[in-house]
């Protein structure tokens, strides 16, 4: 993994830009289901061979497993659009063409983030594999306001064409609330999820149940609710790395190539994420997971979209609140999957509309008790970039659900 990092901010006549080119080789040895990796920022011969002797050496400390499969050898053809996941125009992104982007657009009042990131990834085993991808990624996101009921609009794409940096901002300064905050509701309300605010959910669901870690230690709430219906049928989560709609990688860091996989299929949780090793440990099927160490993840998340507009689900709502983002969000319990997280950009819905600011809250609860009724999903979705910046991310529409609780004030 070879990669080019930048990340730009303008906040009305200022613009800081930096980049951060890195390198990073990580090997990985699988013997009879032993596991070592070493990483390491040189690719030279030497360092190369200091960096497998390191992982075998880790390898050869722990006991073998019977019957496992030495390493993937499935090299048939990828699917998905591998030839579309490079822009030239994010690969020649540096400061001074970030700068001018930034520069050119038309936000006067609000701030603008952007992160973009370029990188090449090759996988070789020796049984065969051989994959290479290059790849480019681009983040955006707007904040508008910075008292309680602030707007903020995001989304993030392969491509920068596929961006529509301008639709961002407008849609930012359409759910800033004006005015004095007005009072939070006392009980269980109504409420409408922002896609930045579902998107935090899910990651953090990804990375707390859906994890082979989190399945073979045993917390995940998986090991008691697999094939049972826990959510509502509408709620359909998938990871897809060769959907183009979202941030597509066709293979994951063990070169076996991707496709469609049903997390949770009609509100029913029906696998973790696992690479070869993991799933034969667990007598499970692979999923094509593989993020390198010994974990498995899921990249390229997708919650299916309804057919209402955004709007249309306000509307539905009449009254409620809008959630619009997420911060300090942590799970406390994982088998129960209940979270704590600082609800901002919380605006009452007033006779299906957008209304006044609200305060800032504690939001506690359960993503089981949270998805569990759902009126509606948006058409539209955005997309958020991994945490790595080049392997995939999370694309999510808004959500309507049928009732949360604020807390306590923040």
């Amino acid at each position: 993994m070879e990669t080019r990092r930048g990340t730009g901010r303008r906040q009305r006549a200022r613009i800081d830009v930096r980049t951060n080119p890195e390198r990073a080789i990580l090997v990985r040895v699988i013997d009879r289901g032993r596991v070592g990796s070493h990483r390491t920022g040189n690719g030279d011969k030497g360092d190369l061979a200091a960096a497998i002797r390191q992982a075998t050496a880790q390898s050869r400390a722990r006991d073998p497993l019977a019957g496992l499969h030495h390493l993937p050898a499935d090299d048939s053809p990828l699917d998905g659009p591998i030839d579309g996941l490079y822009d030239e125009e994010i690969g020649r992104m540096g400061s001074g063409r970030a700068k001018s982007l930034l520069d050119s657009l038309p936000a006067k009042q609000e701030t603008l983030y952007m992160s973009w990131s370029e990188g090449r990834i090759a996988v070789f085993n020796s049984r065969g594999i051989r994959r290479t991808a290059r790849v480019s990624a681009l983040g955006f996101e707007v904040r508008t306001g910075r008292r309680p009921g602030s707007g903020r609009a995001g989304d993030a794409a392969r491509r920068l064409a596929a961006m529509d940096l301008e639709g961002l901002i407008a849609m930012a300064r359409d759910r800033r609330g004006d005015g004095n905050p007005g009072e939070l509701p006392a009980g269980p309300t109504p409420a409408v999820l922002s896609p930045a605010t579902v998107i935090e959910l899910l990651d953090l669901l990804n990375h707390t149940s859906f994890s082979a870690k989190a399945y073979y230690d045993g917390t995940s709430f998986l090991r008691e609710h697999i094939n049972i219906q826990v959510f509502d049928r509408r709620f359909h989560l998938l990871d897809d790395g060769t959907e183009s709609a979202g941030l597509p990688f066709p293979f994951d860091l063990e070169g076996t190539a991707k496709g469609p996989i049903d997390l949770i299929a009609k509100g029913t949780p029906k696998t973790p994420t696992l690479d070869q090793r993991q799933a034969a440990v667990l007598g499970l099927p692979p999923t094509a997971h593989a993020i390198g160490g010994d974990n498995a993840q899921a990249e390229n998340l997708f919650l299916e979209t309804g057919e209402e507009t955004e709007a249309e689900l306000v509307e539905k709502t009449g009254d409620g609140i809008w959630v619009g983002w997420l911060e300090n969000l942590e799970c406390y319990e994982p088998k129960r999957v209940l979270f704590r997280a600082r609800a901002r950009g919380v605006r009452a819905i007033r006779n299906g509309r957008l209304g006044k600011p609200l305060p800032d809250f504690i939001w506690e609860d359960s993503m089981l008790r949270t998805f569990s009724s759902l009126p509606g999903l948006a058409s539209g979705a955005a997309s958020r970039l991994s945490a790595d910046g080049c392997l995939g991310g999370v694309t999510a529409p808004a959500v309507a659900v049928t009732a949360i609780e604020a807390n306590g004030r923040s």
